[in-house]
């Protein structure tokens, strides 16, 4: 099926930034590169969305910049220097990149769709719009803010389709998606609705942020992995000319352009309106049946489990990104840095000083249900990293395991409290109980204020006596309504000291 319409993604405006005076403008893949030293930032609002397009933008800086090459690593480093150096990037070899092969960037080519499969509309059915886009609600759930349904289902302006197509190249759900129907070499037809997790389903991806677009471009490329295979073609989705077997085995994952954007298990193809300005009907289903091969994410923090895997840290929309910084900082023997980070070194101090990182994930399971999106941005942390200071490393360590100690504490003492008055009979003595949370809710910010206030004076005295302190003040916030109930008054003066106890315990003073 051949489709007049056409989206040039280098030429037509779709990806929104925010310009160094504070402006939002909407710009085309080629004038981003072009003015990315005079733009702040991405403003895509979609966390996922923005993740997705950060790898996109990542393996168009390797192309342009010509640090894709395997270089030794400090021989690659001094390469970026030189990049960061020059401020800004080479118009011509952005022009050139983009101009090469100018059917790689039509979304709507008939051929070779940006980042889709022109097969499915042979091997698979379409599907409802409404799927496409993850902020409204399914077909089959509920409406309530987004009223749309399955009779129901508004076209999509085509700039946010692209952003919602890498969300589900990246973050797309497990199970049921549409029916596709393969035939393999022998004649052999292979027809199934299953379909694998993106490959960031559930995880936090951490970003370098610089001071302008084109740092945080460019700081963002991962260094040359000479695990991965040198000897093979490395070619992002829209480098290809033939499109892979879905039957045989994924693309080998190689660097950078494969572990960037290599590694998406979910196959899509849009329909537009006749102007190509609108997305009407999307096809959305399995991209492979065999597993690509296991890799470390670049942007993941990964944690060695009980059993001695290492799996990337999840999203959790419960739980504050100050507490993973000292995950960002050090490698331990129970976790590792993003190795995005620990390549970030050897820059020029001005570069150095000012690097921040985003966090962007989605609480989600690894099937079908988002909870939350969530995004946040760190202050500068090079100072503190372990090679830099391991004092202040080791210190966000301790204020970390402190906070996280006391926050256990803590609502293992309101629990038992809670189950010694006679208010909770008939009620089972394990799980939640109604002064948890609210407790939490006031613990959390308030040794949040005090991890950062700590981390700036480089002061990590007594920590678990300080979150402590903290604890004390939440469990009277939490519980004050009725405290002044004797028995409960008496519960929690127990509580109180057995916080206090447990403080002097684990930081001991001299007589």
């Amino acid at each position: 099926m051949t489709s007049p319409a056409t989206f040039d993604l280098r030429d037509q405006r779709w990806i929104p930034v925010v310009t160094e005076n504070g402006t939002t403008h909407i710009r085309s893949l080629r004038e981003v590169f072009h003015h990315a030293h005079e733009t702040e930032d991405l403003a895509v609002t979609v966390p996922p969305a923005a993740v997705g397009l950060l790898r996109v933008l990542y393996t168009i800086t390797a192309r342009v910049t010509g640090l894709d090459r395997h270089l030794p690593l400090e021989d690659w480093k001094k390469a970026r220097n030189t990049v960061l150096r020059e401020g800004q990037f080479d118009k011509s070899a952005v022009d050139a990149y983009l101009d090469a092969d100018s059917g790689a960037w039509n979304l709507f080519d008939h051929a070779r769709p940006w980042m889709q499969d022109p097969r499915l509309v042979e091997q698979a059915e379409t599907k409802s719009i409404n799927q496409l886009d993850p902020s409204r609600p399914g077909d089959n759930s509920p409406v309530w803010f987004r009223h749309t349904h399955h009779g129901h289902a508004p076209a999509l302006p085509t700039a946010e389709a692209v952003l919602y197509l890498l969300v589900h190249s990246f973050y797309g759900s497990g199970g049921t998606g549409g029916k596709r129907t393969v035939t393999d070499g022998f004649g052999q037809t292979v027809s199934d609705q299953y379909m694998s997790s993106g490959p960031l389903r559930g995880v936090l991806s951490h970003h370098p942020l610089g001071r302008n677009l084109l740092e945080t471009l460019v700081l963002g490329l991962p260094g040359p992995n000479h695990e991965h295979e040198a000897d093979v073609a490395d070619l992002a989705p829209w480098e290809r000319h033939e499109h892979p077997d879905p039957l045989g085995h994924p693309p080998p994952v190689t660097w950078p352009a494969g572990i960037l954007v290599g590694r998406c298990r979910h196959a899509l193809l849009l329909h537009p309106n006749e102007t190509g300005e609108h997305v009407t009907q999307c096809r959305l289903t399995w991209a492979y049946k065999k597993p690509h091969t296991p890799v470390a994410d670049p942007y993941t923090i990964r944690q060695r489990t009980k059993s001695g895997e290492w799996n990337d840290r999840s999203a959790h929309a419960d739980r504050a990104i100050w507490r993973d910084l000292d995950a960002l900082l050090a490698d331990t023997d129970t976790h590792t840095r993003p190795a995005v980070l620990t390549g970030a070194t050897g820059l020029p101090s001005g570069v150095r000083d000012a690097l921040r990182v985003r966090v962007h994930g989605v609480d989600q399971d690894r099937q079908s249900r988002d909870r939350q999106w969530m995004t946040a941005t760190t202050p500068p942390i090079m100072s503190w990293l372990e090679a830099e200071n391991p004092r202040a490393a080791d210190g966000a360590r301790q204020l970390h395991d402190a906070a996280e100690t006391v926050a256990t504490r803590l609502v293992s003492e309101l629990r038992r409290a809670y189950h010694s008055l006679s208010i909770s009979s008939g009620r089972s003595g394990s799980g939640d109980v109604p002064w948890g949370a609210p407790a939490l809710r006031h613990y959390w910010p308030a040794a949040e204020t005090m991890f950062w206030e700590r981390m700036y004076e480089e002061d990590f005295t007594e920590p678990h006596r300080a979150c402590t302190e903290r604890a004390l003040q939440a469990l009277e916030a939490a519980t004050d309504h009725e405290a002044h109930h004797p028995p409960v008054a008496h519960a929690l003066a127990t509580a109180r000291q057995n916080l206090i106890n447990a403080a002097a315990k684990a930081e001991p003073r001299d007589q």
